[in-house]
C-alpha cells in the first residue's frame, strides 16, 4: 500500500512524497528511521489488484502450507538458524502470497520477535492452533518436532478432504448433468414439440401430460418459483443470525440418521486431535481447550465442549460438563474421563482422534458409495422421462395419420 506524507526534517525542511508500506504504522516507522517528523500521512488511492479482486485465486493452499511446515521442520532439525531457513524457503517459494508472508515473518524474526508471534500476524494462513503449537515448541525447545507434528496433521486432514472431493466428483457431476438435461427439456426441447403434437390432435399419454404440466408450471409460475427459492435463502440466512435457531438447526443436523454420525465423528476427531497435540506439546489443558473449541463448526457440539471447559475451570473436571449434553457419545466421554484421571489425556485424545477419523472416513465412504448408484438411477430416470414424453406422442401422432 502506498502512503502520501507531509514531513519535516532539519536538513530538508518540509517535504512531500510517498512511501510504500504494509500499513500506516510501518510507513510512519520508515519515515522516522529516515529522520523525518511526520506531519500528515494518508493512504493514496490505487486501483485494486487482481489479488484483491479475486482473492480465492491468490491464496496459500493446504498442500503448500504442508510443504512449508515440513521443510521448515527439517531445516531446524538439521541445526540451521531459523533466519537462514526462512530465507531459503522464501527464495524457493513459487506462491507470491506465501512469499510476501515469509518476507514479513523474516522481518519480525530479525527484529527479535518469536516465530509464533510472526505467524500470528497472518491469521488468514496460520490458524490459532498452528500458532499455539509453534509457540509451545519454542517454549519447550522442541520447535522442530512441533513443526513436524503439525505438518503430519495438516497433511492428514488435506488428504482426507482430497479423497472426499475425488469420490464426490463423479456423483455430483452425474446429478448435475441430469438436472441440466431436465431444465433444457422443460425450457427448450419440449415446448415446440408439445405445440406440434397439440395441432396434430394426437392423444398424449400420461407421461407427456405430466411433462406439459411441468412446462406450464415453469412458464406460468416462474416468478413464484424464484420467489420461493429466494425466501428459502433468506430464511436460511435469518436462521444463522438467530443463535437459538442456529443451535437447534445444528442439533438437528447432528441427529440425522445418516449424516449426523459423520458430523459428530468429524468434530470429535478434530477436537481430540487438537487437544492431544497441544497437551503433548506442553500447552496446559485450560489453554488448549479454547483453541480446540474454536475449530468446532457445529454449534450444538461446540456448546457441549464449552460446558466441559466451564466445569474444568470451576474445578469439577472436564467430563462433568460433557455428560450434560447427549450429543456427545457416552463412550467418548468415558474414555476422556479415563485419560484425565490417569494423567494420559494427551495420548488418549490422539488415540480417540485416530479412531473417530477412521470412523468418519468409513461412514463417508459408505455414503459416497451409495450416491453412485443413486446418481446413475437419477440420470437414467431423467433420460427415460424425456424419451417417453417425446416419443410416445410422436408414435400416437403417426397413428392418427394412418388411413
Amino acid at each position: 500500500m502506498r502512503f502520501r506524507y507531509v514531513a519535516y526534517s532539519l536538513p530538508k525542511g518540509v517535504v512531500k512524497g510517498s512511501v510504500q508500506a504494509e500499513d500506516s504504522t510501518q510507513a510512519w516507522d520508515n519515515l522516522a528511521q529516515q529522520g523525518f517528523k511526520v506531519l500528515k500521512l494518508k493512504s493514496s488511492w490505487q486501483p485494486p489488484t487482481l489479488e484483491q479482486l479475486f482473492p480465492s485465486f491468490f491464496k496459500v493452499r493446504a498442500g503448500e502450507l504442508v510443504r512449508f511446515t515440513r521443510q521448515l521442520s527439517i531445516m531446524v532439525r538439521g541445526g540451521g538458524s531459523l533466519q537462514r531457513a526462512l530465507e531459503l524457503l522464501q527464495l524457493e517459494c513459487s506462491n507470491q502470497v506465501l512469499r510476501r508472508i515469509l518476507v514479513s515473518i523474516r522481518r519480525t524474526v530479525d527484529e527479535g520477535g518469536s516465530l509464533s508471534s510472526a505467524l500470528g500476524q497472518h491469521a488468514a494462513v496460520f490458524s490459532p492452533r498452528f500458532v499455539s503449537v509453534v509457540g509451545a515448541g519454542e517454549y519447550t525447545g522442541r520447535l522442530s518436532s512441533s513443526l513436524g507434528q503439525m505438518a503430519d496433521i495438516l497433511e492428514r486432514e488435506h488428504e482426507a478432504k482430497q479423497r472426499a472431493k475425488r469420490t464426490m466428483m463423479m456423483p455430483m457431476f452425474t446429478i448435475g448433468a441430469s438436472a441440466l438435461m431436465l431444465v433444457l427439456m422443460l425450457t427448450v426441447l419440449l415446448p415446440p414439440l408439445l405445440s406440434t403434437f397439440e395441432r396434430m390432435g394426437a392423444n398424449m399419454p400420461l407421461v407427456t401430460r405430466l411433462a406439459v404440466a411441468m412446462v406450464n408450471g415453469v412458464r406460468g409460475d416462474l416468478t413464484t418459483v424464484l420467489g420461493a427459492l429466494a425466501a428459502l435463502v433468506v430464511g436460511f440466512l435469518v436462521i444463522k443470525k438467530i443463535p437459538s435457531l442456529h443451535t437447534k438447526m445444528h442439533g438437528l443436523q447432528a441427529r440425522l440418521p445418516i449424516w449426523g454420525p459423520i458430523v459428530i465423528s468429524k468434530e470429535l476427531s478434530v477436537f481430540s486431535r487438537t487437544v492431544g497435540m497441544l497437551v503433548e506439546a506442553g500447552v496446559s489443558l485450560a489453554q488448549a481447550l479454547p483453541l480446540a473449541i474454536g475449530g468446532t463448526k457445529n454449534v450444538a457440539i461446540k456448546r457441549a465442549f464449552q460446558a466441559g471447559e466451564e466445569t474444568l475451570v470451576s474445578g469439577h473436571g472436564l467430563t462433568t460438563g460433557f455428560r450434560e449434553h447427549t450429543v456427545l457419545p457416552k463412550m467418548w466421554v468415558e474414555l476422556v474421563m479415563i485419560g484425565e484421571e490417569s494423567n494420559t489425556l494427551g495420548k488418549t485424545m490422539n488415540d480417540l482422534a485416530e479412531a473417530y477419523q477412521k470412523e468418519m472416513e468409513g461412514r463417508l465412504g459408505s455414503l459416497l458409495a451409495l450416491l453412485e448408484p443413486v446418481s446413475t438411477m437419477t440420470v437414467g430416470g431423467v433420460v427415460l422421462f424425456m424419451a417417453l414424453s417425446m416419443f410416445l406422442p410422436l408414435y400416437s401422432g403417426l397413428n392418427t395419420l394412418r388411413p
